[in-house]
């Protein structure tokens, strides 16, 4: 299908925008890939149905968008459990798959598998578990100091009688249930 332009009177055809759109995307991924870029590329060659054929342009950019989501948050999923991983490892499984010079494949599965090896088990939260192991000590912590600072008031509490217990608190206001004589 072609297409007239208003000013210059100049017919085009229909892909070539598209195609112009995709190539402006995929220098936008390249730039936010950075040094992964070249290495991103050439693993999107993994996805050839053959040796000796090639991947679609819009295909490519597809795959090159999710190399950019993993790139940048440096976690993934697989086999419903979430990774983190960082950037030099990522480099590290992408040279690993390329390095094999396999093709036809149809989802991210391989790549992750490799750098499932060398990443660290993340829960829900986001959290690795180290961390969520520290969380947790900390809670128990701050718990154990509450109950014996509870503990420790109530001894003074004990210790004295009502009358002075009155004087002390005089400026508060308790219910008489809470106080014991």
């Amino acid at each position: 299908m072609k297409i007239t332009c208003p000013y210059c009177e100049r017919a085009f055809d229909v892909d070539q925008v598209d195609d112009a759109e995709l190539w402006r995307e995929r220098a936008e991924i390249a730039a936010k890939l950075g040094p992964a870029w070249r290495i991103a590329n050439e693993y999107v060659d993994c996805f050839r149905q053959f040796t000796t054929s090639r991947v679609s342009l819009k295909k490519r950019v597809r795959i090159l968008w999710r190399m950019v989501k993993l790139w940048e948050a440096c976690e993934f999923e697989y086999d419903g459990k979430r990774y983190r991983t960082d950037k030099r490892r990522i480099m590290e499984a992408l040279e690993t798959v390329c390095n094999l010079e396999k093709c036809g494949f149809q989802n991210d599965n391989y790549l992750k598998r490799v750098m499932m090896q060398a990443s660290e088990r993340v829960s829900a939260q986001g959290m690795t578990a180290k961390e969520e192991q520290d969380r947790e000590e900390k809670r128990r912590q701050t718990a154990l100091e509450r109950s014996k600072s509870a503990a420790a008031s109530e001894k003074v509490l004990q210790g004295i009688t009502f009358e002075e217990f009155k004087k002390r608190h005089a400026d508060k206001e308790f219910p008489i249930k809470f106080l014991r004589e």
